[in-house]
């Protein structure tokens, strides 16, 4: 346990940096954003170059971290920093791939727990977790689409290339097969078939986000937070992890891949 909260604290640390990175990438542009012109660095309460400080303080603070858990947190921990990286000053300019970075991200993020502890991590979690994060970042790029250019193409230069249409057809394309590959685990990845009963959970979960950016895109706009802002999403997420939760322990744990 106590490993794993070493790991959780490191990526908190490097989570946050990369924030710090973006926001001082993007300050001149943010602060023609009325949705991020109030951010520290945009707004002038932070400068750029103490931003970049404290995003490599924490950096190294986190890999110190991850390099007293093992070498396999630390390689981890270096992958997303790398990526972050690269999507702060590239990946995000460039259409589909800026959204499988920030899927990517998750993954690995996924990944560090697994090693942190040193346990088989299962191929399955790390699909789901993909295809889920992919879900919930075209629905952020819907809602962003949304607010900055209706239902014609959005104005700012990260969005250049999506429009609402295009967008609601890639939340389409990922939407069943995100619903499909969790089942497919409940079915044959997981250590019951009793799994199977969390499954209308995930979807009430993904008929709800839907809901959302049809009805309130601006709630979307912000994945990691619409969870703790929308209570129906709130218990479905709870009421999934009690469910999945009980079953494991009924059934002597998950499998190992």
């Amino acid at each position: 346990v106590l490993k794993t909260v070493i790991v959780a604290v490191a990526f908190c640390l490097v989570s946050g940096a990369t924030y710090l990175l973006n926001d001082a990438v993007d300050a001149e542009s943010d602060r023609h954003n009325p949705r991020t012109a109030s951010r520290p660095i945009a707004r002038g309460d932070l400068s750029p170059r103490t931003a970049l400080m404290a995003a490599v303080v924490a950096t190294l603070g986190g890999a110190a971290l991850t390099a007293a858990v093992n070498w396999e947190s630390l390689v981890t921990l270096l992958g997303y920093v790398i990526l972050q990286i690269g999507y702060s000053n590239w990946l995000k300019h460039v259409l589909f791939v800026d959204v499988m970075a920030i899927a990517g991200g998750f993954v690995l993020r996924a990944l560090a727990g697994g090693v942190a502890i040193g346990v088989p991590i299962s191929s399955w979690l790390l699909l789901c977790t993909g295809l889920l994060a992919l879900f919930l970042g075209f629905t952020k790029r819907r809602g962003e689409a949304v607010a900055l250019g209706g239902s014609s193409q959005p104005k700012r230069a990260v969005l250049e290339s999506y429009s609402v249409g295009l967008l609601d057809e890639l939340i389409a394309v990922v939407t069943p097969t995100t619903v499909v590959a969790y089942a497919l685990y409940a079915v044959t990845g997981a250590a019951t078939d009793l799994m199977l009963l969390t499954v209308p959970f995930v979807m009430y979960g993904i008929f709800r986000v839907l809901f959302l950016i049809h009805h309130h895109s601006e709630v979307t706009e912000e994945p990691a937070v619409v969870v703790w802002r929308d209570r129906p999403l709130l218990a479905c997420v709870l009421l999934w992890a009690m469910c999945a939760g009980i079953i494991t322990v009924a059934s002597g744990g998950p499998p190992a891949t």
